[in-house]
């Protein structure tokens, strides 16, 4: 009968009291609050390492493209009549049909030609990621740009008029970012920039 009697007070020990739920409510609330504020970074800081791998490897195609066959994966009037910045930008909005153009060559696609000439004889897979089409986008749903030194002048030149910077690469690519502008105004790396780019 005493046991009985010490199993029943001993009933309001075994239980949480008002303030111990309180506490863990409250520690479960901040531990939410922590993860609400840090995952949205996180989850960007991923995005822009997958477009930095993404534009790594489309460079390094490249590469690997011209040192094969000896020229780059473009029209030879490409290559002839490259002269302005625009000519070896090939990327949206205004040659985004080129971009997927290339992005084909570079998977290994034998039926892409220009100006009568096979741009993948050989069939060799270059790039991977790229779907049948040549749609090979960021993670903010934009096709890559890439830019080539097709007129081998020593480096291509990403800034534009007035705040030109001789890259001294020959091939670069640039995701536009999670605002999916065609290029940032201000393409230094600053927190208002959010254009990835291969050769930073």
């Amino acid at each position: 009968m005493r046991n009985c009697l010490r199993s029943r007070s001993g009933f309001s020990d075994a239980g949480f009291s008002l303030v111990e739920l309180l506490v863990v409510v409250s520690i479960i609330g901040l531990l939410v609050g922590l993860a609400a504020a840090v995952l949205p970074r996180a989850l960007d800081a991923g995005d822009k390492s997958k477009a930095k791998g993404d534009l790594t490897a489309i460079v390094a195609a490249v590469k690997a493209y011209k040192q094969e066959y000896g020229q780059w994966p473009v029209a030879k009037s490409k290559m002839d009549q490259a002269t302005d910045e625009y000519n070896s930008w090939y990327g949206p909005p205004t040659t985004e049909s080129e971009s997927k153009d290339l992005m084909r060559i570079l998977s290994g696609d034998m039926t892409v030609q220009k100006e009568g000439q096979t741009m993948n004889p050989k069939g060799l897979r270059f790039l991977e990621g790229a779907k049948s089409d040549g749609t090979f986008q960021d993670p903010w749903g934009n096709q890559y740009c890439i830019k080539m030194d097709t007129n081998e002048s020593g480096g291509v030149e990403y800034y534009g008029t007035g705040n030109q910077e001789n890259i001294r690469m020959s091939v670069i690519a640039v995701s536009l970012g999670k605002n999916r502008l065609q290029e940032d105004p201000d393409k230094k790396v600053t927190k208002n920039c959010d254009d990835v780019f291969s050769w930073r």
